[in-house]
Formats: structure tokens, sequence, C-alpha cells
């Protein structure tokens, strides 16, 4: 639940005072403009927490500050903001422009808004120039990038709050440490074990759950009772000799389950029917660890009293190199508990055959997060492998399932917004600039008020109303289920490419935009795989021509309906994407829905209490690919009838002496002995407020009941009956049979 912003006892006594002296700043491009800022108003609503027929107010999804600026010393606004203005002062105001905003009380401002400039308009007759903000949506405009996949055994690959983490995490803003440069793996593991880089393949669940309270950041993979297991292809399937891989993740290592002590991570390295693995365990209760290559004649070395016995979270790092085929490895640790860092070389391993990077493995018995891969060669620092990052967004617990991430078209701000709408959720963000996404549950489960506003002091004017349209006690929510088809051919190449010594070339392939990611290619000489993406390098072309392993390196990648298949020849010879019978080999296959999938179906819950008094009053839920299964369905159906099969009161135009501290999704108790009579708590869901060059300070709130003022009891009252009794007679003079 959200909490008033932290004020200063000086702030908050000088909130007391019957006189105030309000302040505000407000800053264009890090420059203070307070001087120069006329008049400002700067709203705050939520859309997203109930439908539109159940809401009374529908504000913007968005915080939104509008400035009107004028100049300084003998220029005017326009002459110095406007787009022709010069770029020393011009550039101030563009649209892009950061833009900073607050207010407070005797010289103490707390933050109100932090945003860019979304346009600005110059007036020379008034020499103003008015400018509009928004918040950090602005940074989510550019389309939406999702992976667009499906799982491989029915079980959920992902939920809402994973599809929302993964758009902020593509617009730069971040709830765990960050994708390092050059990754080829990143699994937030967010609600969902689909990776935000790289491919899904397949899992074994186990009974896996997300939690937010065992998380070294913001939310961890929980195994059940055994271990879960987790397959992902890289973006960049390197070779033995190629590139070095350094491997990271992060557990809460608080308390042990009964799935046990260790976390393996294992690369699997293949040539036709030659498996090399690199891989490593760490045994959080015997405190202890084993890495090794394996194959024919492995090597396998081990480590023990690390400190990791110990309660706490644990940052773990494996660099893997390459001198020729010969793989070493060095590890490094950071744990909370006692604030360690550790690092230990281990050595050189087997020499292992020629093999591409096929898969990578992660099997966890602790909460688990950040799973990462990047290409990497030189040695990390202990700076490096801290990784300084920003916070940028808080999520919450996960309320839904998903066991396909369709394809979308829209932007990510969109995406967010519409996956919140089908959860009933909220997504803001906070006048720190921080990403809020927060499910509904709090609505449905009020803590204690945090502010109280009563008609004796702080409130000026309030309006408070209820109708009929805001009831539903009737609520269908449709829901889609998806089942995986048979994957197809869907690409291939009508002649033999060829690849130059040193040589990187690119094939790309225009995608229908309802078409599922097709994973990396799997690279063969001699046994060709039937089903799947698949390519093989040849050495000449031509019937009977031979092939090579680990000579090749790829990259796949989706931008919206175009493939890209990118491979980079390691070695000074040519080479040819080419079969052993002389045919294009570069074939890639596509996953398939099953035929009628997705079925679309619905589940209704209903008041009967209410239906008897209001009648039915009947919601159908929007159809969204964001609600998959007959129990998130049936969640959302729960929680509207909880909200909306009573009316609600909203009090609207609330407005009240000016105070800073409150923020959208506060809870505040509302006291009116003179006008309305009511003394009730209530969800802030709007927020307007407004300023000028003078220091007045207006602010009007919208508030949403969280109870309803109880079932009418009607005492001594004899409502008329719908139907006139009078009415029978009339309707016997028309000759209307009537009983």
């Amino acid at each position: 639940m959200a909490t008033v912003l932290p004020a200063s006892g000086k702030l908050t006594s000088a909130l007391l005072d019957a006189e105030r002296t309000n302040t505000s700043l407000t800053r264009l491009a890090g420059r203070d403009l307070t001087d120069q800022a006329t008049s400002w108003t700067l709203d705050r609503s939520y859309d997203t927490d109930l439908p539109a027929p159940m809401r009374v107010v529908n504000g913007s999804a968005a915080a939104e500050l509008r400035l009107t600026l004028t100049g300084k010393d003998d220029k005017t606004g326009a002459q110095l903001y406007s787009p022709y203005a010069p770029h020393d002062t011009g550039d101030v105001a563009r649209p892009g422009q950061s833009v900073t905003h607050g207010w407070g009380l005797t010289g103490e401002v707390l933050p109100g808004f932090r945003g860019q400039v979304r346009d600005r308009a110059a007036d020379n007759g008034t020499g103003t120039v008015a400018v509009s903000a928004l918040d950090g949506a602005e940074k989510l405009r550019d389309a939406a990038r999702l992976p667009a996949v499906l799982s491989a055994n029915g079980n959920p690959i992902a939920s809402g709050t994973w599809v929302v983490d993964h758009l902020l995490r593509e617009g730069g803003i971040h709830s765990a440490p960050p994708p390092r440069a050059d990754c080829t793996l990143y699994a937030s593991m967010h609600g969902g074990v689909v990776p935000d880089i790289g491919f899904y393949r397949d899992h074994t669940p186990n009974s896996l759950t997300y939690r937010r309270d065992r998380a070294p950041w913001e939310m961890a993979a929980v195994p059940g009772s055994q271990p879960f297991t987790v397959r992902w292809d890289p973006r960049t399937p390197t070779t033995v000799s190629g590139r070095g891989l350094f491997t990271e993740f992060w557990v809460d290592r608080t308390t042990l389950q009964a799935s046990g002590n260790r976390v393996e991570l294992k690369m699997v390295f293949q040539a036709d029917n030659e498996i090399n693995d690199i891989y490593y365990w760490f045994d959080f209760k015997d405190d202890q660890m084993n890495i090794g290559a394996t194959g024919t004649g492995g090597t396998v070395k081990g480590d023990a009293a690390m400190d990791i016995r110990f309660d706490g979270l644990y940052h773990i790092g494996v660099h893997w190199t390459w001198n020729g085929r010969t793989p070493s490895a060095r590890y490094y640790i950071t744990g909370s508990a006692f604030n360690t860092y550790r690092e230990t070389d281990m050595g050189a391993f087997r020499e292992l055959g020629w093999s591409q990077l096929n898969y990578m493995e992660l099997t966890s018995a602790l909460p688990i997060e950040a799973v990462q891969v990047s290409l990497r060669e030189n040695r990390m620092t202990r700076e490096e492998f801290t990784q300084t990052w920003t916070r940028g967004a808080v999520l919450d617990q996960v309320t839904s399932e998903l066991r396909a991430i369709p394809p979308v078209q829209s932007s990510a701000w969109d995406v967010i917004t519409s996956v919140a709408q089908a959860e009933q959720a909220t997504a803001e963000f906070d006048p720190y600039g921080v990403f809020r996404y927060r499910n509904n549950t709090r609505f449905t489960t009020p803590g204690q008020t945090i502010i109280k506003v009563t008609s004796a002091r702080e409130i000026a004017s309030l309006r408070v109303s209820e109708a009929i349209d805001s009831i539903r006690n009737t609520i269908d929510v449709p829901y889609q289920t998806y089942t995986p088809g048979t994957p197809s051919e869907r690409f291939t190449e009508t002649f033999v490419p060829s690849l130059l010594g040193f040589q990187t070339r690119t094939f790309t392939y225009d995608y229908d935009v309802s078409e599922y990611d097709s994973p990396p290619t799997v690279v063969y000489a001699s046994n060709q795989p039937t089903t799947g993406s698949r390519v093989r390098f040849a050495t000449s072309t031509g019937s009977g021509s031979g092939a090579v392993n680990g000579f090749v390196e790829s990259t796949t990648e989706r931008d919206g309906a175009t493939l890209r298949m990118t491979f980079r020849n390691l070695t000074s010879s040519t080479l040819y994407l080419s079969t052993a019978s002389g045919t294009p080999s570069l074939v890639i296959w596509s996953p398939r829905l099953a035929s009628g999938s997705p079925t679309r179906l619905s589940t209704q819950r209903y008041d009967i209490t209410s239906r008897t008094r209001y009648g039915a009053q009947v919601y159908q839920v929007p159809a969204t690919p964001w609600i998959q299964n007959v129990n998130t369905a049936g969640r959302i159906a729960n929680y509207l009838l909880s909200v909306a099969a009573q009316p609600l009161p909203v009090l609207g135009d609330v407005e009240i002496l000016p105070d800073p501290r409150i923020t959208l999704g506060d809870l505040v108790r509302v006291v009116d002995e003179v006008g309305a009579a009511l003394d009730t708590s209530a969800w802030v869901i709007g927020i307007r407020t407004s300023g000028d060059g003078t220091g007045r300070i207006r602010q009007f709130l919208t508030l949403r009941a969280t109870t309803s003022p109880g079932v009418p009891a009607d005492t001594g009252l004899n409502p008329d009956p719908a139907v006139d009794p009078d009415a029978r007679a009339q309707l016997a003079r028309e000759g209307v049979r009537v009983p």
C-alpha cells in the first residue's frame, strides 16, 4: 500500500498553521525556472483499477504537468523558449527535455513530478510559452518488444507482472541488476521462466512459484518440494574456443527448503551426438561447490569453506574462458551475511571437441533471480561484478498465469496499460519517477488510514455521488486457452550461401505479425535433425561435401515482423551453408498453435443479494489475451463483485488545504460533519493540484470509498411498485386481457 511522501517535522508542523507560505520548484533541463512559472497544474489519476462503467472519473494513465512560462530580463518567454529561439535557451523547453516539479511549505519542497516535455506552444501576443509534460510513460512509447512464445508442456511460463517488467527493462527501467554488455541470456524470473534475452526451450516446474518476500531484489522463482529446471537457448550460441561466457545469478539463502540446497548451471555444447558440458553447482548447506567440463575423460574440480552456508543473499558468478579448446574458470561470490567477497581461479580443464553451444540448463533448489550469461573475455573486477545500477521500478505479487505470450502490435506503454486493465491493477510513475505496478488486492483489504481530512479544517468543498450505473452484480470474464500445435518449416534458402573467411553475414526473413518466435538453429554435420531450425556448414559445395562444427558463431534476433539470422565465420576458410547432398542447409522452423487455438471461454460470478435489490446489472469484461485460465478469470470476477455489487460512493472534487505528502493510492479518512454527514476511509484515485506566481496553491482529490454505506434498510418506507395499480383498469378499457 502506498504511503504519504516523507516530510520533515518542520513541514508537518507548517501544515497545521493557520497562515501558510507555499513553496514550489520547477526545473527544466536542470535549470531552475521557478520564478518564470506563472502558473502550473499537475494531474494524476488511475484509469485501470476499475472498468469505465464502474467509475465516475476516468483520468489519464500518465501524470501530466502543464506550465506557463514567462521571460526574464528584457526577453519574453516566447523569445527564450519558442521552437525558433536560440538553442542555448530554446533547448531548455524542447520536446523530450527533462522536467521536475515539486511544492511544499516554509521553503521545503517535496517531489511532485518527474518527466519529459511533451509539447510547447509560444504565444507572441502574451509573450508566454505553454509547456505540457508527461511522466516516465514517455520512455515507453516505442514499439513493444515482447518474445512471442508458447509453453512447451502446458505449464505457465509467464504472468502479467512478467510482461510489465520485461517492457520496463526494454525501456531502460530496472527492478533487478540489468543485463550486462553483450548479454546472450537474461532471465529475470520476475513472474516467469521466459528469458528477457534469449529463447525459452522447456522447463520442469515442480510446483514453481514466484515470491517477493524471498527475492534478493524484487521477485524470485521459488521451488516447491523439488528443484525446478529450465532450459534456454542463448541469443548468441558461441563455440568451443570462441568467446568467453560470464554466468551469474542471485539467490536467497535465508531459509533452506525441502527442495534442497543446490543451484546448478550447465552449458551444453553439441556436435551431432557428441555432447560437451561445462557446468558448476553450489551447495549452500554443505558450503561447497563443484565445477567441471564433462565428456570423454572429463575434468571435475571442487572448493569448500566459501562461507555460503550462512543465512543471507548471495551473488554468484563464474567466468569461463578458452585457450584454444581448453576451458578455464574463475568464480566470484558476494554475500550479504558478512558483506563478503571471494574470487577464486579454478584453473584449466580438459580440452573439448569442436562443438557449438546448444542450450543452457538451470536447476535450482533455492529462490533465484536475475540469471544471466554475457559474452566477455577480460577478467572482471570486484567493482564490475558488483554492477552499479539504478532501480526504477517496484512490482507486486503475481496474480495471473500465462501459458503463451502472444504477438503484440502497439507501444510498450499501451501493452502495460492493457495488462493492468486485464488484471484490474494500477500502473504509474510516482513523484520520484519510480514506476509502481500494484495488483488489486489492496483495494479489497484496506489497512490503516494515513491522513485525516475534516470539514472543520481541511475540506473546502466536497461532492459525494452514488449511481446505480456503477453497480455490477453479474460479472462475465472471458479467457483464452492456448494449445501448442506441431511446428513446421517456415523459411529456407533457395541457393547455397557462402561465408568467406572471417565474414559476417546476416539473413533476414519477414514474419507475419501473428507468428511466434523461431528458435535458434541447431548446427549439425552428419546427423540432420528432422524437426526444428537447423544449419550445416560445409567445406565445399556439391554432394558429399564435408562439414565442420564449432567454426561459426550465430545470433538470432526478432524485431517486430523481421527475423534476423547472423553468422560469423571464425576461420580463414570459406564455408558453405550446404547439406551433404548439396542443397541449402539453412532451414527455419516456426512454432504453431493447434487448430482452433486459442479457445475462447468465459466464467461468470454473481451476487444474489445485489441482484435481488437492484436487479441484474451485468458487466462483460472485454476479451484480452492476458487472461488465460479459469482461475485468473475467477479472481478478477470476484474482485469486481467485491467492489461493485453494492454502490461504492465516489467523493469527487474534494478541495482540501493543499498537502504535498498525499500521493495516488493513499488511504485517507474523510470526516464531514457539516454537509455530507460522512466518516469513511477512502482511496485517493485522482489528484489535481495547481498553483500560480503569487504562491497560491489549490488541491482537489477524487476519492473512492473503501466500503459501501451498507444494504439499504428502507425502514418506514413504502416504495411505489414499478407498475401503477391503475394500469390494470386502463389496460382493461383498451381491451387488453389482464389477470
